[in-house]
């Protein structure tokens, strides 16, 4: 029997029939002492608009500014618009929230759905739980199960998380255990043989032929041989290019603790070991706060013996149930002013492989990898106290940031033995999820022996029958950040946490949680960019695309026609990237129905991965010669060129924990069309917020009839606004989604965590 309390009232699901309960929330931060905010809306439930029927909300000092309903029924199927209000505690109207139009709930049966919105923002989202009582038993899978996947409603009342989510989750947790803590979805190309064999896109002067159908097997661009995503093979700007470009960019936040060092641990290190986006993300840490002014080093394993590097000395750590003799290596970065990183590569006869980092060429993960990055975390503790860099060691204020899961037993050991033994006290550690899909679970280990802890620890690191190196991680760290606002939200969610989204919520309850957009490298400039055919800026945007999509047609084989609205799709190819949906979108787009929009578009679609995404782009090459170019493989050139002459750039990823390339498309002034989803949803500001701040369009969930829908209204603008879709360019092109804004916003965590206690256990 459930009851549910609103504005006083008190509900029995009983007694009203054709109902289901809805929580309400609300990020909002405009309230005064006395004022309190209200749900109000079109139906007698919400007070039919009077505010004196309205249902209250809540917060406190631990969840402000996020406030809270009471669960309250609602019609069941029936789209019921709303808004939120601030009232005075005698009732009187502080203020309405200014946007045009009213948000929509729907109501689920056997379910509880909460909404979540933020103020002055009509967009918003949605999940559903399965409601559960004396008479009804939770279902064995997270949510509310329906046709395998979780049934979730935006304020429109569309599904746009939990279906998506739910089927990611079932997928990865069905997987062959020696697979699951690793991306696998470019490690077992389409094509046979060699991949070394690939065809190679012509230069700019080769004369460039019409496309013909690609055979299966072939594919072009680069060796993506144990590449995990395409993010790996981007390259960076030099030291020079980056203080050129950064010279008229100054930092908004003063940091506190700029005298405190920083020790990066990560599995991968660009440019000495990169199979995906955080190789990438940890050299620009390890960049950024040495230039901030942070004594900085960066820990990572020794694949293979790089150039330049010196022993620099060795130490015992207790793995598996004996000590084992780790050395290290050293190499100094000079990064101009006096300033530089301590590169250390942590070495053991276990780390080296002849394959990818991780896994071997069948794609399996290597047997040992649970004891090499134990050793990888173990080494990295003992670092700052035992090298002696330039005559003296960093010592034991440091702060430690741990990369996802490999570095998942930073936190662990730093909790339970380092500060056990009153070592580190003032030390921090804040830990980083980039994917919380993939998080080190490893059946069969004697925790306790293996890992050198005692029985306590190993519940923090326990989960279910097998141990999860990120639970631990995430229990134990100072702080947890991922890699978008958003993101942080998602993983507190059923659908969104892959099974740890309570331990996440206890991280956030806490205030000890955040979400901070990865940064994008300063190589991503229109203006200095020299893979691009001609560069520009704001100041000639319109002359400078025109030239860049002449030249994007021309090498790709494409028809060369200015006035053809051309997009850009650039990732891996499988479901959570949302192919399958784009691909049945191709049909409509070039079918010229005399509506003025579709069949005026050429579209270009560069990536590899599944088979029947791969052959999807072939046949569409195929099938639309000149209109369509389906390459299959992966050349960083031409994404750059991509960039820079196309109109639209789309990604439907069904899940996305941050994404770039969204964020390099808007700074070549292409507007991105993507899924509410993730980091897309927090660096693409959606048309519905109005021209003078928009920068792209937002796919509520990933259907086709709504992909379609917002391709339209982006082709419509095109084609029949033009100097609209021209300001929403300049609004892209204005954007910062440099590196030097997110160390902004670093600093100040790291000033809070620093400032907070320490975490004890």
């Amino acid at each position: 029997r459930k009851h549910f309390k609103a504005s006083g009232r008190q509900f029995d699901l009983r007694m009203v029939p054709g109902r289901a309960p809805v929580v309400f929330l609300l990020e909002c931060q405009e309230t005064k002492p006395g004022e309190s905010v209200y749900v109000v809306g079109g139906h007698e439930a919400l007070g039919q608009w009077s505010p004196s029927g309205a249902v209250a909300m809540t917060t406190n000092a631990a969840t402000f500014p996020l406030w809270t309903s009471s669960p309250f029924p609602l019609p069941v199927g029936e789209a019921i618009e709303f808004k939120c209000v601030i009232l005075r505690d005698n009732k009187s109207v502080v203020k309405w929230e200014a946007f045009s139009g009213n948000r929509m709930v729907e109501a689920v049966e056997g379910a509880t759905v909460s909404v979540r919105s933020t103020w002055d923002s009509i967009s918003s989202m949605a999940s559903s739980a399965q409601l559960v009582s004396e008479h009804r038993q939770p279902a064995a899978c997270m949510g509310l199960v329906k046709e395998g996947g979780t049934l979730n409603r935006t304020m429109s009342g569309a599904r746009i998380f939990g279906d998506q989510m739910g089927q990611l989750t079932v997928e990865m947790e069905a997987k062959d255990p020696m697979k699951r803590n690793f991306s696998q979805s470019l490690l077992a190309l389409d094509e046979p043989g060699d991949v070394e064999a690939a065809a190679v896109l012509p230069d700019e002067n080769d004369e460039v032929v019409a496309p013909r159908p690609s055979p299966r097997g072939e594919h072009r661009g680069v060796s993506l041989q144990h590449i995990a995503s395409f993010s790996a093979l981007t390259e960076m700007a030099d030291v020079a290019t980056k203080d050129e470009v950064r010279q008229r960019r100054k930092a908004e936040y003063a940091p506190f603790n700029l005298d405190v060092p920083i020790v990066i641990v990560s599995s991968e290190m660009a440019p000495y070991s990169k199979s995906g986006g955080l190789g990438l993300v940890a050299a620009s840490y390890s960049y950024e706060f040495a230039r901030n002014g942070h004594r900085t080093m960066a820990v990572s394993p020794k694949y293979q013996h790089y150039e330049g590097l010196t022993y620099i000395g060795e130490t015992r750590v207790r793995l598996a149930g004996q000590d084992q003799l780790v050395k290290y290596w050293h190499i100094y970065k000079d990064l101009g002013d006096g300033k530089g990183c301590d590169y250390i590569f942590v070495d053991h006869p276990c780390i080296q492989r002849g394959a990818g980092l991780y896994n071997g060429d069948d794609g399996r993960e290597y047997h040992d990898n649970l004891l090499r990055f134990s050793l990888l975390s173990a080494a990295a503790m003992e670092a700052p106290l035992v090298l002696h860099i330039g005559g003296y060691p960093y010592g034991e204020k440091v702060v430690f940031i741990a990369n996802d899961w490999q570095a998942g037993l930073v936190p662990v050991y730093l909790c339970y033995k380092y500060r056990q033994q009153n070592r580190y006290r003032e030390a921090r550690c804040m830990y980083v999820i980039h994917n919380l899909g993939y998080q080190g679970q490893y059946h069969g280990v004697n925790a306790c022996d293996f890992f050198h802890i005692d029985h306590k620890a190993v519940g923090d690191i326990l989960l279910g029958n097998c141990i999860n190196l990120t639970k631990g991680a995430i229990i134990c760290s100072d702080r947890v950040l991922t890699v978008s606002p958003n993101y942080a939200w998602e993983i507190q969610t059923k659908e969104g946490g892959f099974g740890l989204d309570d331990v996440v919520k206890g991280k956030a309850n806490g205030m000890r949680l955040a979400g901070i957009l990865n940064g994008i490298d300063d190589c991503w400039n229109p203006a200095i960019d020299t893979k691009i055919a001609r560069t520009f800026s704001l100041a000639d945007f319109e002359e400078g695309k025109r030239f860049n999509k002449a030249e994007l047609q021309k090498r790709l084989g494409l028809r060369q026609d200015p006035d053809v609205l051309v997009v850009g799709f650039c990732g891996r190819l499988t479901w959570q990237k949302g192919v399958d949906v784009l691909a049945d979108c191709i049909g409509w787009l070039m079918d010229d129905t005399g509506n003025g929009v579709t069949g005026r578009v050429q579209l270009i679609m560069m990536g590899n991965g599944e088979e029947k995404y791969a052959n999807a782009l072939r046949w569409a090459e195929g099938q639309y010669g000149g209109r369509v170019c389906g390459f299959v493989g992966f050349e960083p050139k031409v994404e750059h060129q991509m960039m820079a002459g196309c109109d639209l750039f789309i990604m439907p990823s069904r899940y996305e924990p941050c994404g770039l390339p969204q964020m390099y498309a808007q700074v070549y002034g292409t507007l991105p069309v993507v899924h509410a989803t993730g980091g897309l949803k927090d660096s693409v500001r959606d048309i519905s917020e109005g021209l003078e701040v928009a920068t792209g369009f937002h796919i509520p969930y990933i259907a086709e009839d709504k992909v379609k829908g917002v391709l339209w209204t982006a082709m419509e603008l095109f084609f029949k606004h033009p100097e609209e879709f021209k300001q929403m360019q300049r609004n892209a092109m204005h954007s910062d989604y440099y590196w030097p804004q997110a160390m902004d916003q670093y600093e100040q965590n790291f000033d809070y965590m620093l400032y907070d206690p320490a975490n004890q256990r």
